[in-house]
């Protein structure tokens, strides 16, 4: 008897194991997007709870420092903790503007340059990456020298490059041109202008459902990027003067200086400091994020249209304050969602 039952037992162990592999599939990450390298408890609880094994950490953005000089690094990551994932991606932030002004040989040298500080961060901490990610919003007008970037970049580091699209660059991509690298990360934010009414600048499933129907037809894999940041904006007279970044709802609720309004919104009672940022009496503060049920509905919208190219989804970004806004489930919850 258990001989006959032999073979019903191994096709059970071996859809089990086909279905297990079925699953995990695809991977999740996070972005780290501060310029000092520590994580604390909350952020590697996160890490360990959902079994993340790479980090997107941003080791430094390219501008102009001052009018009429050469692009330079701005705000480079020090290291103050060992990497906590046995794999990290660099991942640089380079200005739209710094490729309107670049000739060839500019682009040549920048690429030298950004390939040597990448190098210099990475043996601090003697981490070992065989991917670099650059993040610039190109456009027409700088597409040809941000793409000459990347295959000058490739030649140098013989590395995997990706690069972030946007949700414009999706539907133009014959306009903007797909860019010459391995692969890309949609960036699945920031989808509306910032504005003092009612539309959340972050998320806004009808900007969103304009765009990411012509997903399918982009030529390049893709991972999905998702937001869990927030932030804050300061109204006066009707006009938004300020962000305040890393500022969540959280922050104002247990702060007698200020009113709760409607849809996480609130009144400066009285001319204060708050967070390092000065309001002053009347100043309106709506607060923007994600919600969770919202993030599902981004990740339902990209599966009708992504055909199954969705490999990997990535979290931007790590940070103790984002972490507060959500479940300590729902990473995997979006996770087990993606197809």
């Amino acid at each position: 008897m258990p001989s006959a039952r032999l073979p019903q037992i191994l096709l059970i162990v071996s859809c089990t194991i086909f279905f297990s592999c079925q699953q995990r599939s695809k991977s999740m990450s996070f972005y780290y997007w501060r310029t000092q390298f520590f994580m604390d408890s909350s952020e590697q609880q996160v890490l360990r709870d959902n079994q993340v094994n790479k980090l997107y950490i941003r080791y430094f953005d390219i501008d102009f420092p001052k009018e009429d000089t050469a692009p330079a690094p701005v705000g480079i990551l020090q290291w103050n903790q060992q990497p906590l994932t046995p794999e990290v991606i660099p991942v640089v932030y380079i200005k739209n503007r710094v490729f309107q002004k670049l000739n060839t040989a500019g682009i040549r040298a920048l690429a030298a340059h950004t390939h040597d500080l990448i190098s210099q961060i990475s043996k601090a901490k003697q981490v070992v990456h065989n991917e670099v990610q650059f993040d610039c919003d190109w456009t027409d007008s700088t597409r040809i020298a941000f793409f000459h970037f990347i295959e000058t970049y490739r030649g140098l580091s013989q590395q995997i490059i990706s690069v972030t699209i946007r949700l414009h660059q999706v539907k133009y991509h014959d306009r903007t041109g797909v860019p010459p690298a391995d692969r890309g990360v949609l960036m699945y934010y920031n989808m509306s202008d910032i504005n003092p009414g009612n539309r959340n600048s972050i998320y806004d499933k009808i900007i969103a459902d304009n765009y990411v129907k012509y997903l399918s037809a982009y030529p390049m894999q893709l991972d999905l990027a998702l937001p869990i940041f927030a932030w804050g904006l300061q109204v006066r007279d009707g006009k938004v003067v300020k962000l305040l970044n890393k500022m969540n709802y959280l922050h104002f609720e247990t702060d007698s200086n200020f009113q709760p309004l409607p849809n996480h919104r609130f009144l400066a009672k009285q001319s204060c400091f708050h967070g390092g940022y000065y309001f002053i009496a009347g100043d309106e503060i709506k607060t923007e994020h994600v919600e969770e049920k919202e993030l599902m509905e981004m990740v339902d919208q990209v599966n009708k249209y992504s055909n199954g190219r969705i490999r990997d989804l990535i979290f931007y970004e790590l940070d103790k304050e984002n972490l507060s806004l959500y479940d300590k489930a729902i990473f995997g919850k979006i996770l087990d969602r993606t197809r």
